[in-house]
């Protein structure tokens, strides 16, 4: 379970598959110095919502030391997609758990493949 710091009030966990594409498409905003709106469930069932401005100290803290981050193409510009929408980015209950599992499926297919 990886952890999302924005500036010093904001910690969202998330798993570190969710969390390394949610820093990603943060990242591609910011690189263009565009704000995101970015939604969340707490643990308690509250929907919390923060604008995360360019300016603002983001740290992503993984749980496991993976380098290179295997990143999926589709849900880099589904969660790009919402980014740039009116709603922003929402990490609904639902959605997470979509990415989770996809992070699953893509994990267990990279050590099924034969090394060489």
């Amino acid at each position: 379970m990886g952890t999302l710091h924005l500036g010093r009030i904001t910690r969202i966990d998330l798993s570190d598959h969710v969390l390394a594409h949610l820093h990603a498409v943060l990242i591609a905003k910011f690189r263009v110095h565009e704000p995101v709106l970015l939604g969340w469930t707490s643990p308690d069932g509250r929907h919390d919502e923060v604008l995360v401005h360019p300016t603002q100290t983001v740290l992503a803290t993984y749980d496991q030391d993976e380098e290179p981050r295997r990143l999926d193409r589709a849900w880099l510009e589904r969660l790009m997609r919402a980014a740039n929408g009116v709603a922003g980015l929402q990490l609904t209950p639902e959605l997470v758990a979509e990415l989770d599992a996809a992070g699953g499926a893509a994990a267990d297919a990279a050590t099924s493949e034969p090394a060489g």
